[in-house]
């Protein structure tokens, strides 16, 4: 089963699924400019799964051109049905399709790993892959691939917004301390420089992901 055949058995909004074809590209970009081992086809494949249950968490007023041409309505369906199968978490529903679909149980956890608040424990790990996996997620903005400081600046505004507490704005700031570390790490040990990786240099790679089989 291809990639595109699970997207489309899951009924992927076109969105979520550009989205993570573009995460799983700049890793790809990341983990073959590198130069030290790992192995991209769990990052690759980890990439593809990771935000699957992600329409439970989408809010269909802040971005309505991801709706069309379905419609509102068929996606409200669409996100009901999914929160009836796997639940209101989207992270707990994208393990649970992950799962599902009988991926190992480093996919699994390379999964599990796509949290923000998870900066410090992927750093302090020392696991490469789980860093390109993290750090690629936080290169891809919704409307495209933008620079580490770019996308934490508008992921801020949103914390701000959603987030009140002092603890949670202490919390932000020090993932994002993390998230420029991982950026470090990641590029010490490689033969590009994080502004290669751009819309422009990603777009072949995503052309050939619709055919990775899982």
């Amino acid at each position: 089963m291809t990639i595109a055949d699970v997207y489309s058995r899951y009924q992927i909004m076109p969105s979520l699924q550009q989205h993570m074809y573009r995460v799983t590209a700049v890793s790809l970009m990341v983990s073959s400019h590198l130069k030290k081992s790992l192995d991209p086809v769990m990052v690759m494949k980890a990439c593809l799964l990771h935000d699957m249950g992600n329409i439970l968490k989408f809010n269909f007023d802040l971005f309505p051109e991801f709706l069309e041409p379905e419609g509102k309505e068929y996606w409200q369906h669409v996100k009901d049905m999914m929160e009836k199968k796997y639940g209101p978490d989207e992270h707990e529903a994208t393990l649970k399709i992950v799962k599902e679909l009988a991926m190992s149980d480093r996919i699994y956890e390379l999964v599990d790993i796509f949290s923000f608040s998870k900066a410090k424990e992927i750093f302090e790990s020392g696991d490469i892959e789980r860093m390109i996996c993290s750090y690629s997620d936080m290169r891809v903005a919704p409307h495209g691939v933008v620079s580490l400081v770019d996308r934490l600046a508008d992921g801020r505004k949103r914390f701000k917004v959603n987030k009140q507490r002092y603890d949670r704005e202490e919390l932000f700031a020090e993932m994002t301390g993390y998230l420029g570390k991982i950026e470090v790490h990641l590029f010490s040990q490689s033969d590009i420089v994080p502004e290669k990786i751009t819309n422009e240099s990603v777009e072949p790679l995503m052309l050939q992901l619709s055919t990775v089989s899982l």
